[in-house]
């Protein structure tokens, strides 16, 4: 296969609660060469609302296909008007969508809300990063530890803060690297972080402390060692 010459391109793609845009760069200093914008057109901007139920806000995922196709083919366009720019000199393409937002599928992967007989039910559509409807189901089966009014959010915020810093320091420290670290590994590394992690912890003089304490029925004294 034959290179092509010239300047190389890249294309960004991100996926926002309203639209998703289409950026055109040049690899090379990064300069912008054409965008395009596709505003949802589900909803209200784009979100899908039910006014009995102020918590809830979905998506819909044809939104996402068509805003796709639309903002990346009119940047492309727009691009080509621009001296030096050549579609076949574009080199990869990036993604990035608002977190938090899962889609009900079927057996085989596919939308619901794309499908006929879903089209119309809320529940099958995308649920946006700002849907709370489901708050107090999360703190049923254990996904939350509590639910609380977001008057008193803060409160409790500042609450669990002090309840994790009294904990053993490099106990607190290990455990964030575990959840921060394991959050995109597959279940096999996960687990074998975390038990490298442990390992880590158990030769520790907090542990001893900590297991001393327990033992002695006393309050622990770390020292972060």
């Amino acid at each position: 296969m034959a290179k092509s010459a010239g300047r190389k391109f890249s294309i960004g793609v991100d996926y926002g609660t309203n639209s998703v845009r289409a950026l055109v760069v040049d690899t090379a200093n990064g300069d912008e060469i054409a965008s395009h914008v596709y505003n949802y057109p589900s909803g209200c901007s784009g979100v899908l609302l039910d006014s009995a139920d102020p918590n809830l806000a979905r998506q819909n995922p044809a939104d996402y296909i068509d805003g796709f196709d639309v903002s990346v083919k009119r940047a492309v366009a727009a691009a080509k008007r621009r001296p030096g720019f050549k579609p076949e000199n574009v080199v990869g393409i990036g993604i990035d969508t608002t977190g938090s937002t899962p889609i009900p599928v079927d057996r085989q992967g596919q939308p619901l809300a794309m499908q006929r007989k879903f089209r119309n039910n809320l529940a099958a559509h995308a649920w946006l990063w700002k849907d709370h409807t489901s708050a107090e189901e999360a703190a049923a089966i254990g996904l939350a530890n509590q639910v609380c009014p977001s008057s008193d959010l803060r409160a409790k915020g500042l609450e669990t803060a002090r309840t994790i810093a009294a904990k053993g320091p490099v106990a607190v420290r290990l455990a964030k690297q575990a959840v921060q670290r394991g959050a995109n590994l597959d279940l096999f590394a996960a687990c074998a972080l975390e038990t490298d992690l442990f390992a880590q912890a158990f030769g520790t003089q907090d542990q001893k402390e900590g297991m001393g304490a327990f033992l002695e029925k006393r309050p622990a004294r770390f020292d972060g060692r």
